[in-house]
């Protein structure tokens, strides 16, 4: 297992990667002679505190895209939700119009087929306006 550095070695690498992330060979061998630290171990810590540094940069920018995420999918799911409620009030709406129409035709005598409105029926399905209007296709 390899050994910890001491608190006076950690302090001076610590410094001297504030100054700079990466190291001169002059910097280096004097960071060698003042920590009693060879050159591959001052490198290696060094590569290892870039590596730490980046990642935890990384996280950052991943905790805030998963946050923006997060908001984006609790406004979709809200936009969805009021979507259902206006198909709901539609169905409910179209539903009411339609037995509107259905008493309305009941009072005009033409759910039994009375010959006085044939012409004006025959008009309304032909017309482009009501072709789709399903109770003009003959109940």
């Amino acid at each position: 297992m390899a050994k910890r550095f001491a608190k006076y070695q950690i302090d001076a690498l610590m410094a001297a990667f504030e100054e700079s992330e990466h190291l001169t060979k002059q910097k280096k061998m004097e960071l060698c002679i003042s920590t009693g630290l060879d050159v591959e171990q001052i490198g290696s810590w060094f590569n290892r505190k870039r590596a730490h540094k980046r990642a935890k940069k990384s996280v950052g920018v991943l905790q805030r895209t998963n946050g923006l995420l997060e908001q984006a999918l609790q406004e979709i799911e809200k936009k969805k939700d009021e979507l259902r409620k206006e198909i709901r009030e539609s169905k409910r709406r179209e539903a009411e119009i339609g037995a509107e129409n259905l008493r309305l035709r009941e009072q005009l005598g033409m759910v039994g087929g009375d010959s006085y409105f044939d012409p004006i029926l025959s008009h309304l399905k032909s017309s482009t306006v009501f072709c789709d209007i399903p109770y003009l296709d003959g109940e």
